[in-house]
């Protein structure tokens, strides 16, 4: 029988980013979210709300997993070759068998699309995070001579807002040397 509330809030929101990580939002019950955090249902129903935990897992992976990611990515210095290092680190990410499927934002916007205004929110805020700090990199490559046209640094984070969705999908199927080559095929048209 599930235990009564023994852990911290934060505690329990990491889990249940585990099992939505893994699951979905729509893949995983009440019922299963309760098992998984070892709480009864009631806890959930009284205490919280599926949803209330789905948005704050969605709050901790961009804390303690995106955030950090892409802090690393805005500080290189390198320009191009920091945008194919990271996306090697991603691959890297995404192959390891102890690291749940692709990303948490990027499965959330494909299961859920418009179907949440707070959902959308966050995953409207991660994108703009995201492009934005293709951008930051974009314009290191320009001040390095790597890129021609300073105006076509938003088309570039555009652009590379593609491949990173491509990853999500291209992992389940290639080899890690077809995936870097694509990232390569794929940064050689930034010019």
């Amino acid at each position: 029988m599930p235990r009564v509330l023994n852990d911290t809030y934060e505690e329990l929101v990491e889990k249940a980013q585990e099992i939505f990580w893994l699951k979905g939002f729509k893949g995983v019950s009440v019922k299963g979210l309760s098992e998984h955090l070892g709480v009864s249902q009631s806890v959930i129903y009284n205490k919280f709300s599926k949803d209330l935990l789905f948005l704050d897992s969605l709050n901790y992976y961009t804390s303690n997993y995106s955030d950090p990611f892409l802090k690393q990515l805005r500080e290189t210095t390198d320009g191009l070759d920091s945008l194919r290092e990271f996306f090697y680190a991603l691959i890297d990410a995404l192959l390891d068998k102890t690291f749940p499927k692709s990303c948490l934002m990027v499965n959330t916007v494909v299961e859920l699309r418009n179907e949440n205004k707070d959902v959308v929110k966050k995953y409207d805020d991660y994108l703009k995070v995201l492009k934005d700090s293709y951008k930051v990199v974009l314009e290191k490559a320009y001040a390095l001579g790597q890129i021609k046209e300073r105006q076509k640094i938003d088309d570039y984070a555009e652009y590379l807002m593609g491949i990173i969705f491509s990853m999500s999908i291209l992992y389940k199927i290639k080899p890690i040397n077809e995936l870097r080559q694509y990232i390569d095929e794929e940064l050689s048209f930034i010019v």
